[in-house]
């Protein structure tokens, strides 16, 4: 059968799509309901009852926008299904960082949905700079900050709404700053700090060897994960800001290695 054929996608039986889908997802990592939608010629109810199914068999995690996966250590999940995963932890997470920001100060805030998150709560901070190569956050401080905004060029990644790329670590690469806010896609004891992608994961390494205060964030689901790109070792942080940390060998590595660690302690909310 020819797969590729728009009529023979839509007659698909309810099984079969699903494991389409499925495959779809674990090899992309997430999908949008709107792009299998245009795959498989069907309704956004149906794509999301299939997702609901194959949350529900535990073969995949189902978002507002999508689905993804968290296996594979090369994992990049789409921004717009990001951005809809613990919205409430990120926002205490973005409370807490914008309160070691002080007037005047540079920072740098990467990609993440989680430095979106503080550049929302430092919007009137006076006298600020912010250096990112995210479309999100420039957008924000153009719309309505009131500090200065330096934008990296590099190559546009439409995936992640952000510049990647040679000519945004030489951008990036000028600059020096007070203060550094970058995520991770996984923190290990042994292993660090590690990022899906070397793309993303130097522009992450960069920023945080030019902050002259170094700030980790991150929400409890990256824990104990391990990724493809080495961004830094444990030692090389100053600060951790985590909603939640668990009890025992976590707590005693981080204060053996003298890393400030700052919970928001918010209510547990599901990824």
């Amino acid at each position: 059968m020819n797969i590729d054929g728009a009529d023979e996608r839509a007659a698909l039986l309810a099984p079969e799509r699903r494991a389409r889908i499925l495959a779809l997802v674990v090899r992309n990592k997430s999908m949008l309901v709107k792009d299998l939608c245009a795959l498989f010629h069907v309704t956004g109810e149906t794509i999301r009852k299939d997702l609901a199914t194959l949350e529900r068999e535990g073969k995949l995690i189902k978002t507002h926008g999508g689905a993804y996966v968290q296996e594979g250590v090369r994992n990049e999940v789409d921004l717009s299904i990001r951005a809809s995963l613990l919205p409430r932890t990120k926002d205490a997470i973005g409370r807490a960082c914008a309160a070691l920001v002080r007037e005047g100060d540079t920072i740098f805030l990467d990609e993440s949905t989680t430095c979106l998150a503080i550049a929302r709560h430092l919007l009137r901070v006076e006298g600020l700079t912010v250096l990112t190569n995210s479309l999100a956050i420039a957008g924000l401080f153009a719309e309505g900050g009131t500090g200065r905004l330096l934008l990296s060029g590099g190559e546009l990644d439409r995936k992640n709404q952000c510049f990647s790329g040679y000519g945004a670590e030489e951008f990036l690469s000028a600059y020096y700053a007070d203060k550094s806010f970058i995520s991770c896609r996984g923190l290990d004891r042994q292993a660090g700090a590690t990022d899906g992608s070397a793309v993303s994961g130097g522009i992450r390494r960069l920023m945080l060897c030019h902050g002259r205060q170094r700030v980790l964030v991150l929400d409890r689901t990256k824990l104990d994960q391990i990724n493809f790109y080495h961004i830094c070792d444990l030692a090389e942080i100053g600060t951790l800001v985590v909603d939640r940390l668990p009890d025992g060998p976590w707590r005693k590595l981080l204060v053996r290695e003298q890393i400030k660690v700052i919970e928001t302690l918010e209510e547990e909310e599901q990824p």
